[in-house]
């Protein structure tokens, strides 16, 4: 997984023109990790703005540290909760951080940022000639989605027709266009083979961001993610080093299990460990089936 580090100074041009016409300002990883460092102006406009609003200020929302609020938020520490030992059964501490309060209502929405947001600056995709795509079972091509409208792109969802009839309408009102591909949260090879298809017709008119080899999806989560988790073991007063013992992380594309990479410069001794479905045990036994986990 690499970043394309080239840059096309004519498409960077047109996109920088975009950006202005549009009133569109890009927040900085720095601001996501931090954002209290975002300007007053933008705090000011977030203040009458929905958290799900097609509104570019949203853009700076895509932090783990929202008000937890649907409208008018500004920000706060990081949302996160303590799962009590009432309900785990076991003695060690376990907290987990709160996806809620993102824009869409999940994390996904900072990956597609962070493969987005670069290919935008370095000129390797046109905002004014080319389409986005957004391949996934659901969050991704979400996020991807809400980007590509925020930032002024067009954009193409593909996703299993069996999913949630409540996506497929909320993408109705975001994304450029919507493909539907057999089967269910884990039919994956048919949302590529469709990239392909795409890819094939298509060609130059196109961008496919696919969440398995954009290295912005875990750059990202390795940065924001993981500076989230270290920020609040790191406040926890009754937290010490040597207790720090896991990360655990559902996997989809894996991305998020930047954050605990992250985590493992400072805590070596940390265990990593991905949990997948029973019903679709890939990893575990390579085996495949049909789950209704969305999102996973």
């Amino acid at each position: 997984m690499l970043i394309n580090l080239n840059v096309n100074e004519e498409v960077r041009a047109k996109n920088i023109k975009r950006c202005k016409e549009k009133g569109i300002v890009l927040p900085t990883f720095k601001q996501m990790v931090d954002p209290s460092t975002v300007p007053e102006d933008i705090k000011a406009k977030l203040a009458h703005v929905g958290l799900w609003d097609l509104d570019n200020s949203n853009l700076f929302r895509i932090t783990w540290k929202n008000e937890p609020t649907k409208t008018g938020g500004t920000f706060g520490g990081v949302n996160y909760i303590e799962v009590p030992h009432e309900l785990t059964g076991v003695k060690a501490r376990i907290l987990a951080l709160v996806g809620k309060w993102f824009p869409t209502g999940a994390h996904k929405v900072g990956a597609t940022y962070g493969c987005l947001a670069p290919a935008l600056v370095s000129g390797n995709f046109d905002s004014v000639n080319q389409q986005a795509v957004w391949p996934s079972t659901g969050n991704y091509c979400r996020g991807g989605a809400y980007n590509s409208a925020l930032l002024g792109c067009q954009s193409i969802a593909i996703l299993p027709e069996e999913m949630s009839q409540e996506r497929f309408n909320w993408l109705k009102t975001v994304a450029g266009e919507i493909i539907a591909t057999p089967g269910c949260e884990s039919n994956v090879k048919e949302i590529f083979d469709k990239c392909h298809e795409l890819d094939a017709e298509r060609g130059a008119h196109i961008v496919i961001f696919n969440q398995f080899d954009q290295f912005g999806n875990y750059l990202w989560h390795y940065v924001v993610t993981g500076s989230s988790i270290l920020e609040v073991l790191e406040k926890d007063e009754e937290v010490a080093a040597e207790n720090v013992r896991g990360f655990v992380s559902a996997t989809g594309s894996g991305g998020t299990l930047a954050a605990g990479d992250a985590m493992k410069d400072k805590y070596p001794h940390l265990k990593i460990a991905a949990s997948e479905a029973v019903q679709c045990p890939t990893l575990l036994r390579n085996g495949f089936g049909g789950h209704r986990i969305e999102g996973i």
